[in-house]
Protein backbone atom coordinates (compact mmCIF):
# COMPACT_ATOMS: atom_id res chain seq x y z
CA UNK A 1 0.00 0.00 0.00
CA UNK A 2 2.40 2.37 0.76
CA UNK A 3 4.49 1.98 -2.77
CA UNK A 4 0.88 2.79 -4.38
CA UNK A 5 0.54 5.95 -1.99
CA UNK A 6 3.88 7.06 -3.23
CA UNK A 7 3.40 6.66 -6.65
CA UNK A 8 -0.93 8.39 -6.10
CA UNK A 9 1.17 11.03 -4.49
CA UNK A 10 3.62 11.86 -7.00
CA UNK A 11 0.48 12.02 -9.54
CA UNK A 12 -0.60 14.61 -7.87
CA UNK A 13 2.77 16.58 -7.36
CA UNK A 14 3.25 16.35 -10.90
CA UNK A 15 0.22 16.96 -12.64
CA UNK A 16 0.39 20.44 -11.32
CA UNK A 17 -0.70 22.53 -14.06
CA UNK A 18 1.82 25.59 -12.52
CA UNK A 19 4.58 22.93 -13.59
CA UNK A 20 4.05 22.58 -16.86
CA UNK A 21 7.46 20.14 -17.23
CA UNK A 22 6.12 17.67 -14.85
CA UNK A 23 3.38 15.73 -17.33
CA UNK A 24 5.74 14.13 -18.71
CA UNK A 25 7.14 12.40 -15.86
CA UNK A 26 3.16 12.09 -14.43
CA UNK A 27 2.31 10.32 -17.33
CA UNK A 28 5.34 7.49 -16.64
CA UNK A 29 4.25 8.17 -13.19
CA UNK A 30 1.00 6.50 -14.10
CA UNK A 31 2.02 3.58 -16.65
CA UNK A 32 4.39 2.53 -13.34
CA UNK A 33 1.34 2.83 -11.30
CA UNK A 34 -0.55 0.42 -13.54
CA UNK A 35 2.46 -1.52 -14.02
CA UNK A 36 2.64 -2.28 -10.38
CA UNK A 37 -1.08 -2.88 -9.49
CA UNK A 38 -0.77 -5.58 -13.03
CA UNK A 39 1.20 -7.72 -10.90
CA UNK A 40 -0.78 -7.48 -7.66
CA UNK A 41 -4.20 -8.94 -8.61
CA UNK A 42 -4.76 -9.29 -4.70
CA UNK A 43 -4.26 -5.68 -3.81
CA UNK A 44 -8.08 -4.86 -3.82
CA UNK A 45 -9.63 -8.06 -1.40
CA UNK A 46 -6.28 -7.32 0.92
CA UNK A 47 -7.60 -3.65 1.06
CA UNK A 48 -11.09 -4.42 1.39
CA UNK A 49 -10.21 -6.88 3.88
CA UNK A 50 -7.87 -4.02 6.05
CA UNK A 51 -10.90 -1.77 5.63
CA UNK A 52 -12.89 -4.46 7.57
CA UNK A 53 -10.61 -5.17 10.16
CA UNK A 54 -10.22 -1.13 11.04
CA UNK A 55 -14.09 -0.97 10.96
CA UNK A 56 -14.57 -3.75 13.40
CA UNK A 57 -11.52 -2.23 15.43
CA UNK A 58 -13.57 0.93 15.62
CA UNK A 59 -16.94 -0.50 16.68
CA UNK A 60 -14.89 -2.17 19.61
CA UNK A 61 -14.40 1.39 21.35
CA UNK A 62 -17.87 2.48 20.95
CA UNK A 63 -19.34 2.78 24.71
CA UNK A 64 -15.61 3.38 26.14
CA UNK A 65 -14.81 5.99 28.55
CA UNK A 66 -13.42 9.28 26.75
CA UNK A 67 -14.37 8.12 23.21
CA UNK A 68 -16.66 10.30 20.98
CA UNK A 69 -19.53 8.62 19.59
CA UNK A 70 -19.84 11.28 17.20
CA UNK A 71 -16.39 10.76 15.99
CA UNK A 72 -16.17 6.96 15.85
CA UNK A 73 -19.81 7.51 13.80
CA UNK A 74 -17.88 9.22 11.30
CA UNK A 75 -14.61 7.38 10.95
CA UNK A 76 -17.16 4.32 10.95
CA UNK A 77 -19.39 6.01 7.77
CA UNK A 78 -16.35 7.11 5.80
CA UNK A 79 -14.81 3.27 6.23
CA UNK A 80 -18.04 2.25 4.65
CA UNK A 81 -17.97 4.15 2.07
CA UNK A 82 -14.30 3.24 0.93
CA UNK A 83 -15.74 -0.23 1.02
CA UNK A 84 -18.67 0.27 -1.12
CA UNK A 85 -16.73 2.18 -3.76
CA UNK A 86 -14.03 -0.35 -3.96
CA UNK A 87 -16.53 -2.60 -4.14
CA UNK A 88 -17.37 -1.93 -7.58
CA UNK A 89 -13.75 -1.87 -8.96
CA UNK A 90 -12.56 -4.31 -11.41
CA UNK A 91 -9.69 -7.26 -10.04
CA UNK A 92 -7.86 -6.34 -12.60
CA UNK A 93 -7.18 -2.89 -12.54
CA UNK A 94 -6.00 -1.12 -15.61
CA UNK A 95 -7.78 -3.23 -17.85
CA UNK A 96 -8.91 0.17 -19.88
CA UNK A 97 -5.71 1.22 -20.48
CA UNK A 98 -5.81 -1.01 -23.89
CA UNK A 99 -8.82 1.13 -24.58
CA UNK A 100 -6.91 4.18 -25.37
CA UNK A 101 -4.51 3.03 -28.42
CA UNK A 102 -2.86 6.31 -28.13
CA UNK A 103 -1.85 5.91 -24.24
CA UNK A 104 -0.51 1.90 -25.23
CA UNK A 105 1.51 3.64 -28.22
CA UNK A 106 3.53 5.87 -24.90
CA UNK A 107 3.36 3.31 -22.69
CA UNK A 108 5.52 1.42 -25.50
CA UNK A 109 7.98 3.72 -25.94
CA UNK A 110 8.30 5.08 -22.47
CA UNK A 111 10.36 2.08 -21.57
CA UNK A 112 12.73 2.82 -24.17
CA UNK A 113 15.56 5.02 -23.70
CA UNK A 114 15.25 8.04 -25.36
CA UNK A 115 12.06 6.64 -27.03
CA UNK A 116 9.64 9.53 -26.46
CA UNK A 117 11.51 11.87 -28.72
CA UNK A 118 9.87 14.45 -30.74
CA UNK A 119 10.38 12.34 -33.92
CA UNK A 120 9.90 8.91 -32.01
CA UNK A 121 6.11 9.98 -31.24
CA UNK A 122 4.95 12.95 -32.40
CA UNK A 123 1.36 13.58 -31.30
CA UNK A 124 2.93 12.81 -27.87
CA UNK A 125 5.13 16.03 -28.31
CA UNK A 126 1.91 17.70 -29.26
CA UNK A 127 0.10 16.79 -26.13
CA UNK A 128 2.97 18.33 -24.11
CA UNK A 129 2.26 21.59 -26.22
CA UNK A 130 -1.64 21.42 -25.00
CA UNK A 131 -2.84 23.72 -22.50
CA UNK A 132 -1.89 22.25 -18.56
CA UNK A 133 -6.06 22.09 -17.97
CA UNK A 134 -6.68 19.77 -20.88
CA UNK A 135 -4.10 17.34 -19.86
CA UNK A 136 -4.84 17.34 -16.48
CA UNK A 137 -8.33 16.36 -18.03
CA UNK A 138 -6.74 13.63 -19.56
CA UNK A 139 -4.57 12.15 -16.64
CA UNK A 140 -7.76 12.68 -14.21
CA UNK A 141 -9.66 10.52 -16.91
CA UNK A 142 -6.90 7.69 -16.90
CA UNK A 143 -6.41 8.00 -13.47
CA UNK A 144 -10.08 7.68 -13.12
CA UNK A 145 -10.86 4.07 -12.10
CA UNK A 146 -8.07 3.46 -9.48
CA UNK A 147 -9.55 6.65 -7.17
CA UNK A 148 -11.67 3.97 -5.42
CA UNK A 149 -8.09 2.27 -4.75
CA UNK A 150 -6.08 5.56 -3.83
CA UNK A 151 -8.67 6.75 -1.50
CA UNK A 152 -9.24 3.36 0.02
CA UNK A 153 -5.34 3.37 1.04
CA UNK A 154 -5.13 6.81 1.71
CA UNK A 155 -7.68 5.92 4.97
CA UNK A 156 -6.16 2.98 5.43
CA UNK A 157 -2.92 4.03 6.00
CA UNK A 158 -4.10 7.73 8.27
CA UNK A 159 -5.79 5.21 10.25
CA UNK A 160 -3.00 3.01 10.87
CA UNK A 161 -1.27 6.30 11.39
CA UNK A 162 -3.30 7.90 13.67
CA UNK A 163 -4.59 5.24 15.58
CA UNK A 164 -1.09 4.80 17.79
CA UNK A 165 0.52 7.33 19.93
CA UNK A 166 4.29 7.88 19.34
CA UNK A 167 6.82 6.23 21.25
CA UNK A 168 10.03 8.14 22.57
CA UNK A 169 12.95 6.34 21.75
CA UNK A 170 16.33 6.29 21.77
CA UNK A 171 18.78 4.59 19.64
CA UNK A 172 22.50 3.71 21.18
CA UNK A 173 25.35 4.09 19.37
CA UNK A 174 22.09 4.19 15.82
CA UNK A 175 21.27 1.17 16.53
CA UNK A 176 17.70 0.58 18.71
CA UNK A 177 15.90 -3.01 18.95
CA UNK A 178 12.13 -3.12 19.57
CA UNK A 179 11.13 -6.78 20.63
CA UNK A 180 7.22 -7.20 19.21
CA UNK A 181 6.52 -9.56 22.12
CA UNK A 182 3.20 -10.38 20.36
CA UNK A 183 2.16 -7.42 19.45
CA UNK A 184 0.25 -7.45 15.71
CA UNK A 185 2.48 -4.64 14.37
CA UNK A 186 1.17 -3.28 10.98
CA UNK A 187 3.28 0.04 10.09
CA UNK A 188 6.55 1.22 11.60
CA UNK A 189 7.20 5.17 11.58
CA UNK A 190 10.13 7.02 12.66
CA UNK A 191 10.59 10.15 13.12
CA UNK A 192 14.32 11.84 14.12
CA UNK A 193 14.44 15.20 15.98
CA UNK A 194 17.54 16.14 15.35
CA UNK A 195 19.50 18.75 12.61
CA UNK A 196 21.62 15.59 11.20
CA UNK A 197 21.25 13.63 7.88
CA UNK A 198 20.47 10.26 8.74
CA UNK A 199 19.45 7.45 6.92
CA UNK A 200 17.23 4.86 8.72
CA UNK A 201 17.30 1.59 7.68
CA UNK A 202 14.91 -0.55 8.82
CA UNK A 203 14.31 -4.52 9.07
CA UNK A 204 11.77 -6.53 10.37
CA UNK A 205 10.50 -10.06 11.31
CA UNK A 206 7.60 -11.58 14.07
CA UNK A 207 9.99 -11.00 16.46
CA UNK A 208 11.59 -7.38 16.71
CA UNK A 209 12.09 -4.41 14.32
CA UNK A 210 15.32 -3.53 13.94
CA UNK A 211 16.60 -0.06 12.97
CA UNK A 212 19.75 1.66 12.19
CA UNK A 213 20.97 4.83 11.14
CA UNK A 214 23.25 5.76 8.90
CA UNK A 215 25.30 8.73 7.15
CA UNK A 216 25.38 9.76 3.61
CA UNK A 217 28.77 10.86 2.78
CA UNK A 218 29.48 13.47 0.43
CA UNK A 219 29.48 10.55 -2.38
CA UNK A 220 26.53 9.61 -1.66
CA UNK A 221 27.73 6.21 0.14
CA UNK A 222 26.38 4.95 3.63
CA UNK A 223 28.30 5.04 6.26
CA UNK A 224 27.73 4.18 10.58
Amino acid sequence: MLRIENLGNRMQELSNPDFPAGFQSALRTLFELYDLLGNRADIKNELLQELDRQRLQLVKYSGQPGVSEEQLSVLIKEIARAHNSLSGVPIRLGAHIPEFEWLCTVRGRAGVPGGTCQFDIPSFYTWQKRPSHIKVANITAWLLPLIPLLEGIDLALRLLREGTEALELVAQKGQYEFPLEGRNVLLVRIEVETTEELVAEISANKHLVAVRFRKLDEKLKLKT
